[in-house]
């Protein structure tokens, strides 16, 4: 059923208007229309009947008068339906002598004169009136432009229906389905449109493959020096140098998949899947990602380590990855919070206010230009942003007191309120 503010909707209240405005028009051009002939012909009647009183006058009889309405345009009237609703009310005498009786009389719409000779009792009616009638034409031009009006309505929707069609596609190509059709071969503005978009989609589409055959290829050719890398290692000696190695080789492929996953996000390739799991088990896999050793000093601060978390884990490692790199980059003491507060997890870091309003952060490779060795928050925040809000969570943020927070809203699914510090 199509939506009050459509617009199909809009062109059939318009035709709806339009028809009855129409309608009205043609009644009232013909009723006064009618009534001016009316009051015409009312006029020719009795201009009619004060000839035949000067006739009288000069001793016309009524044969005589009969003959004279017949050279004017008149023609006596034999239908006996007519002829019983002829009435002698009004009847004017002429004449005494003769007895002849006339009169004007509208019957059914029409204007007919009466004679009577009194003497025999006949009765003449005579009437100019044409079977054809003068609003035949009217009428049919009403009824043609009624017809080319709806041929009109009819015409233009059969030109927009097309847009319920394009409109789905469009829907196709917002949600990442690239296989566009052609919905529409005419040769109007909505045909011409619907091949643009079918063939701008087309070229997305090949760029978008250009650009993933094109990354996947740098991805796949940077993994083979890695693995390489990675077997040229297992080859030493020294076991500290070795397993500092085999990290840092470790981080770099896990780095390369993050981007993969990324790209698949992007393309809408990748699908979350979200689980539940304790919070702990987040920050213990982003310090592998972020090799942070046992064995070096505790900058990551978590409180209530049994907080459990109902999101997709890959991305939300990811997000949170990124959140604690940027707060551990840019704190004064290097040292992160994280903690949660009612359904949402927060992280805190010390450090100087952004320079910039924080949405231009999240645009790809924004630096403010503050520290060119630490190249802004650019790249990282736009991975957050994008990872979380895919999740459908919301990411806020607040600087209060020398403090950054960072908040993932409504991702907490249990809150154990208990606070213990863990690296």
């Amino acid at each position: 059923m199509p939506k009050s503010d459509s617009l199909i909707v809009k062109i059939t209240l318009l035709f709806i208007f339009s028809t009855i405005s129409f309608v009205l028009f043609s009644l009232y051009f013909i009723g006064s229309k009618k009534n001016k002939n009316n009051t015409t012909i009312e006029q020719r009647y009795d201009g009619v009947i004060d000839n035949i009183d000067d006739l009288f006058k000069f001793g016309y009889d009524i044969e005589d008068l009969q003959a004279y309405l017949s050279d004017i345009g008149f023609y006596q009237i034999t239908d006996s339906d007519i002829l019983a609703k002829v009435s002698r009310r009004y009847l004017v005498i002429y004449d005494d002598k003769k007895q002849v009786i006339v009169s004007v009389k509208k019957i059914d719409g029409h204007y007919y004169i009466i004679m009577e000779n009194i003497k025999d009792g006949r009765q003449f009616v005579y009437t100019d009136y044409s079977s054809g009638g003068d609003y035949t034409t009217y009428h049919v031009i009403a009824l043609l432009s009624f017809i080319t009006l709806i041929f009109f309505y009819i015409l233009v929707l059969k030109s927009i229906l097309p847009l319920s069609l394009l409109r789905r596609e469009v829907k196709k190509f917002a949600n990442g389905n690239m296989n566009i059709k052609v919905i529409s071969n005419n040769q109007d503005e909505i045909g011409e449109l619907s091949r643009e978009f079918a063939k701008a989609a087309n070229t997305i589409d090949k760029m978008n493959k250009a650009r993933v055959l094109f990354l996947r290829s740098i991805m796949h050719e940077l993994k083979t020096p890695i693995a390489k890398g990675r077997i040229v290692t297992e080859m030493l000696t020294d076991t500290k140098a070795k397993n500092r190695l085999i990290s840092v080789f470790t981080r770099l492929n896990a780095i390369i998949d993050n981007f993969a996953k990324i790209e698949e996000m992007n393309t809408n390739n990748y699908k979350i899947s979200k689980t539940r799991f304790k919070l702990i088990d987040l920050i213990d896999n982003i310090n592998r990602m972020l090799l942070i050793e046992e064995e070096r000093p505790r900058n990551v601060i978590l409180m209530s380590r049994e907080d459990e978390i109902f999101a997709d884990f890959d991305a939300m490692s990811l997000s949170v990855k990124n959140l604690l790199d940027n707060a551990l980059k840019y704190s004064y003491d290097h040292r992160v919070v994280i903690f949660v507060e009612g359904k949402d997890l927060v992280i805190q870091n010390r450090g100087k206010p952004f320079k910039d309003d924080l949405n231009k952060y999240f645009s790809p490779f924004y630096s403010d230009g503050s520290d060119n060795e630490k190249r802004g928050l650019g790249l990282g925040m736009y991975i957050i942003k994008n990872m979380i809000e895919a999740q459908e969570f919301v990411l806020d943020y607040k600087y209060v007191d020398g403090n950054h927070y960072f908040y993932i809203r409504d991702c907490i699914v249990s809150d154990t309120s208990i606070n213990k510090e863990v690296s």
